[in-house]
């Protein structure tokens, strides 16, 4: 048995485990609830695990994403879909999917979230690389700088987003 087969031995990590691998890009409390575990166990578990090298973490502002090691990898895309775990985040990158290209104004009003809360997340995908933004008169606009790859994200890992607008999306952009 190699040490990848003994980390996971123990039924309560092989469900950590494959809780991570179905849904990367998971915090803590979220593997928590799928899991179904008490705080210490989980937080015993994961440590053991990332010890092991059979999961990796991501610091993602407040939280820690998790993310597994072996499985379908994610490589240069893990901090993309640690983005897409955040709902905010998902919502106003979808909308520009299909929008191809908007203003904060637009954003915020078709998405009926704050101006200060678009302005902020814009702000954090345009750190990353994710947006980019253009100017046209007095106005800016943001687009996706890779629409294929976030698509094929949000549409590979639909189901573990829990998200009836991902669903939604998924469903039409792959009839487009």
């Amino acid at each position: 048995m190699d040490s990848f087969e003994e980390a996971l031995a123990l039924d309560v990590r092989k469900k950590i485990y494959n809780e991570i691998e179905k849904a990367p890009g998971l915090h803590f409390r979220e593997i928590q609830r799928r899991a179904g575990l008490a705080t210490g166990a989980m937080q015993y578990h994961l440590e053991y695990l990332t010890k092991r090298h059979i999961i990796k973490i991501e610091k993602d502002g407040k939280f820690v994403r998790y993310f597994a090691v072996r499985g379908p990898q994610l490589g240069e895309d893990t901090k993309l879909m640690s983005l897409l775990r955040k709902e905010t985040v998902r919502k106003i990158l979808i909308f520009l999917l299909t929008k191809k290209r908007a203003n904060n104004l637009t954003i915020s009003r078709k998405l009926a979230l704050s101006p200060s809360s678009v302005s902020w997340q814009v702000e954090k995908l345009l750190a990353q690389g994710v947006l980019e933004k253009k100017s046209r008169g007095r106005k800016i606009y943001y687009k996706i700088i890779n629409p294929e790859k976030v698509s094929q994200l949000l549409i590979a890992h639909r189901k573990s987003f829990l998200d009836e607008l991902v669903d939604n999306f998924a469903e039409i952009w792959t009839q487009m």
